[in-house]
């Protein structure tokens, strides 16, 4: 590499011009220019935005076209009725006719023989099994031996050697509102004039049994309306008795062995104002006690004079 010499005259006395002598470098090439950092990102950018927008573009025009199809075939395609919603009323007639039926499939069989006509009052069969059926059963057994409750005395069961009686049917009486009405106006008149505790409080109110034998079933047929008598003044008077072997003997005339089918009432009464047999006044005074509501007759007897009073609830067909 040739070296530069410089050769320098100077005059310090005066000021002269330097010459200078330099050895001629090699020439040497201007840089390339650099583009700017910036531009090449840039554009860079710009083409992946034009990229992604192109492909949005694009992305939207198939969704519209698909959405075009669908509407289309949709038009070409009849649509589904929508259903309707039952009416309410509806929706109730037809649980009706369903309880009707299921009743229809469970209601017990009727009795036999024609239906006993009343204005006053209906029946309904009870089947065996039945928890009410069970209850009746087992009062009408328990007070044929003996026992039975209430007012006017227990006593006058069958006798030891009867046979035990055989159910053959049950049925529920339900009485219309106006025999029911009728009943609490007896209620209503005994708490009036009772003084007792009982009397006051409900009337004086028990279960009393009556039997019916089968010279008082016109045509076999056996109705839920009590029997009435003559007692003194009062014409409407009704026999009850405590329990079921007293009335079963009542209605043989003391004979409780007779065979035969009976129907037996289960009933509610209003006794009120008891009088003792020896202290009501004979029936040839031609009047009845007005101080007194029944007659305790003596085992287990008990005549309501007020027929009223008597509400039945049961009719059992039994067989001895």
């Amino acid at each position: 590499m040739a070296t530069a010499w410089v050769r320098s005259l100077s005059c310090r006395s005066s000021y002269a011009v330097t010459d200078a002598a330099i050895a001629p470098s090699p020439a040497k090439k201007p840089p390339p220019q650099q583009p700017p950092p910036f531009s090449c990102a840039t554009a860079a950018a710009a083409d992946v935005m034009d990229a992604v927008a192109y492909a949005q573009q694009a992305r939207r025009k198939k969704m519209g076209r698909e959405r075009e199809r669908e509407r289309r075939r949709e038009a070409r395609e009849p649509r589904p009725r929508p259903k309707k919603k039952p009416k309410p009323m509806a929706k109730a007639k037809a649980k009706d006719a369903e309880a009707a039926a299921a009743g229809a499939l469970f209601m017990p069989s009727p009795a036999p023989g024609p239906p006993v006509s009343s204005a006053f009052l209906t029946m309904a069969e009870l089947p065996e099994g039945h928890s009410s059926r069970r209850v009746v059963e087992l009062i009408f057994a328990s007070g044929w031996r003996g026992g039975g409750g209430g007012g006017g005395g227990g006593g006058g069961a069958a006798d030891a050697g009867a046979p035990e009686p055989s159910v053959e049917a049950l049925f529920r009486v339900h009485s219309a509102s106006r025999a029911v009405a009728r009943f609490e106006e007896a209620r209503a008149a005994a708490r009036a004039h009772g003084a007792a505790a009982r009397c006051g409080a409900d009337g004086n109110e028990m279960m009393r049994f009556q039997c019916r034998a089968p010279a008082d079933a016109p045509g076999g047929v056996f109705g839920a309306g009590v029997a009435t008598c003559r007692l003194g003044a009062s014409v409407s008077a009704v026999r009850t008795f405590a329990c079921s072997g007293a009335a079963h003997a009542s209605s043989s005339g003391g004979g409780a062995t007779t065979a035969g089918r009976r129907a037996m009432l289960v009933c509610r009464v209003i006794a009120g104002r008891v009088c003792p047999a020896n202290h009501h006044p004979s029936p040839r005074h031609g009047h009845a006690e007005p101080a007194y509501d029944s007659v305790d007759m003596g085992n287990g007897e008990l005549v309501v004079l007020d027929s009223r009073a008597v509400l039945p609830c049961f009719l059992i067909i039994y067989k001895v």
